[in-house]
C-alpha cells in the first residue's frame, strides 16, 4: 500500500494530539452536570471506564505495533477474521464517525450563540456548515499541517482543563461527595448507567491508528500516541469531574447548563461564562478537526485492500484520501438540520448511545482480533494475556450495559452497509481482484 511521502508524515506530538483531542470533546463540559443526579458514584463509572479505557488503548497499541498501516480496528478485524468481518468493522466504524460529527459543529455553534446573545435556527444550520465545509477544506491540505494545527489547538484546550481543576482542588468540599448513589436505582444498574454515560468521553481512543501509514515509525510512535493521548484524557476527566462536582453543590451541579463555569465562578470570584464558552468552541473544533482527519482515512485502508470502491484511493498531492473527506462531509450535513429542530436535546442522546454501542461493538471485535493475532504468534506473554482479558471483560460489560434497543438499531445500521458489500463482490468476480470503480 503507498501511504504517503515521508515530508508528510507526522511524528508523536502531533498524534498524541490527535487521540487527546478526539477524545476530549463537547462532554468534558457537559458530563459534570449529567452524573450529577447519580451522585458520587459516577466517579466510580469514571474510574471504571478509564481504566477499561486504558486497557483497550493498550490492545490498540500492540495491534498498530504488528501492524503499522493505515486503516485501524477495520485492518486488525480484517487480519484476524477475513474480508467480510473487516468489512462491515469498517462500514460500522465509518458511519459513527459522520453520524457523531455534527455534534460537535452544532455544540460549537450553540456556545457561539450564547456569547452572542441568540441566534436563529438557520443561522446556526449555516454556521454550522460554514464550519463544516471550512474544516473539511482545511483538510485536504495534509495531514502535516492539520496534525500541527491539531497539536496547537489540543494544547490551547487542555491547558485550562487542567489548570481550573488542579487549583480548584484546595476548594473541594467533601460534603458534595456525602451520597453515592442519588438516582433511586439500584447500586448495580446505577454503575452500569454512568459507566455508559462516561465511555462517551473515550469513544475514539482508537484513532491514532487510523492515519498510521502517514506517520513517521509507526510501530513505536502510533501506540505510544494512542496510551499516551488516553491516559491525559482520563486525567483530564476524573480531575475535572472530581473538581466540579466538589465545589458546585449537587444541587446546582445538577440543572447547571454551564458546570466549568460555575466551578471557575466558585473558585475565582465573578463570572467566567465568557471564557469558558470560548473554551469550549475551541474544544468542539478541535475535535471535529481531528475527527476529519480520521474519518477521511477510514474508508482509504479499505479500498486499497478492495473491500471499498476504488474512488476512496485517490488522493490530493499532500498525501489526504480527499473522496473520503468529501464523503464523509456530505453524509454529516443531513445531521445538521437536527439544529433546526425543537428535540435537540433527545437526538443528540440518541445519536450518543448509537455511537457508543458501535464502537463497543468495533472494540470487542478488536479484542477478538488481538487474541488471535497473539495466537497465531505462539509467543505471547502473561502480560499481553493479562491485558486482553481485561480489555475483553470491560467491553463485553460495557455491552451488556447497552439496552437490547439500541443493539438493534445498531446492527440495522450495519445491514444498511449490505448493498455496498454485495456489489463490490459482484465487481471482483467480474473484474477480477483488483476492479475499477467509477
Amino acid at each position: 500500500m503507498t501511504t504517503g511521502q515521508v515530508n508528510d508524515k507526522v511524528g508523536l506530538w502531533p498524534m498524541v494530539s490527535l487521540v487527546t483531542g478526539n477524545l476530549v470533546g463537547s462532554g468534558v463540559y457537559l458530563l459534570p452536570a449529567t452524573l450529577a443526579m447519580y451522585g458520587s458514584i459516577s466517579l466510580f463509572g469514571w474510574i471504571i471506564t478509564s481504566i477499561g479505557a486504558i486497557l483497550l488503548s493498550l490492545v490498540f497499541a500492540q495491534l498498530s505495533a504488528r501492524i503499522p498501516k493505515t486503516g485501524g480496528p477495520y485492518l486488525y478485524a480484517r487480519e484476524a477474521f477475513g474480508d467480510t468481518v473487516g468489512y462491515y468493522v469498517c462500514w460500522g466504524y465509518w458511519m459513527l464517525s459522520w453520524i457523531s460529527n455534527p455534534t460537535l459543529a452544532i455544540a460549537a455553534v450553540g456556545y457561539i450563540s450564547v456569547l452572542s446573545g441568540g441566534l436563529s435556527p438557520w443561522t446556526h444550520f449555516i454556521l454550522e456548515f460554514l464550519i463544516l465545509s471550512g474544516f473539511t477544506m482545511f483538510n485536504l491540505l495534509g495531514l502535516k499541517i492539520t496534525g500541527r494545527t491539531e497539536l496547537f489547538i489540543t494544547t490551547l484546550k487542555i491547558l485550562p482543563l487542567l489548570l481550573v481543576p488542579l487549583i480548584g482542588i484546595f476548594f473541594i468540599n467533601t460534603d458534595n461527595f456525602s451520597h453515592i448513589n442519588t438516582s433511586g436505582l439500584p447500586f448495580g444498574t446505577a454503575l452500569n448507567t454512568v459507566a455508559f454515560l462516561t465511555l462517551w468521553g473515550f469513544v475514539g481512543l482508537e484513532t491514532g491508528t487510523v492515519p498510521a501509514g502517514q506517520v513517521y515509525n509507526a510501530s513505536k510512535t502510533v501506540p505510544r500516541a494512542t496510551v499516551i493521548g488516553t491516559t491525559i484524557a482520563a486525567l483530564v476527566y476524573l480531575i475535572g469531574t472530581v473538581v466540579v462536582m466538589g465545589v458546585v453543590p449537587p444541587q446546582e451541579l445538577i440543572v447547571s447548563k454551564a458546570p466549568y463555569a460555575d466551578a471557575a465562578n466558585a473558585i475565582f470570584g465573578g463570572n467566567w461564562g465568557t471564557p469558558v464558552a470560548l473554551a469550549a468552541i475551541v474544544t468542539c473544533l478541535g475535535s471535529l478537526n481531528g475527527w476529519l482527519i480520521v474519518v477521511g482515512r477510514i474508508p482509504y485502508g479499505a479500498a486499497h485492500d478492495g473491500l471499498f470502491p476504488e474512488i476512496f484511493k485517490k488522493r490530493t498531492r499532500h498525501g489526504t484520501p480527499y473522496w473520503g473527506v468529501l464523503i464523509s462531509s456530505l453524509c454529516t450535513v443531513p445531521f445538521l438540520f437536527m439544529s433546526l429542530q425543537s428535540t435537540l436535546l433527545e437526538q443528540f442522546q440518541f445519536i450518543v448511545e448509537i455511537a457508543v454501542t458501535l464502537i463497543l461493538l468495533v472494540y470487542a471485535i478488536s479484542v477478538l482480533a488481538y487474541f488471535k493475532l497473539l495466537w497465531r504468534e505462539k509467543g505471547f506473554t502473561a502480560m499481553q494475556l493479562a491485558i486482553g482479558l481485561g480489555a475483553l471483560l470491560f467491553s463485553l460489560w460495557a455491552l451488556w450495559a447497552v439496552s437490547l434497543k439500541m443493539i438493534g438499531f445498531s446492527l440495522i445500521l450495519l445491514l444498511f452497509g449490505v448493498p455496498m458489500h454485495l456489489w463490490i463482490r459482484r465487481k471482483k468476480r467480474i473484474h477480477g481482484p483488483s476492479p475499477t470503480f467509477s
